[in-house]
């Protein structure tokens, strides 16, 4: 899964949302870019409702990553 935050969020923003994914026992791989942050779950998602992350306000948009080697994702590097 893969969650595109809004344009210039807080370092205090990112960092709840990686406490949210780490509670749902996946770890978080941030990527910043110059404007937007793209955070990507490394992990077994498939249990983790998105609808939890996407309600919160950071949050641009999440998306499920079917495909393997997700870190390799051109979606996962801006």
């Amino acid at each position: 899964m893969i969650i595109v935050l809004k344009p210039n969020v807080s370092d205090e923003s990112i960092k709840k949302i990686e406490d949210i994914i780490i509670s749902k026992g996946v770890q978080p791989h941030v990527s910043k870019g110059e404007i937007q942050t793209i955070i990507g779950m490394v992990g077994d998602t498939t249990r983790i409702d998105p609808k939890i992350i996407e309600v919160e306000p950071e949050v641009e948009k999440v998306m499920k990553v079917s495909e393997p080697y997700k870190l390799a994702n051109r979606a996962f590097h801006p």
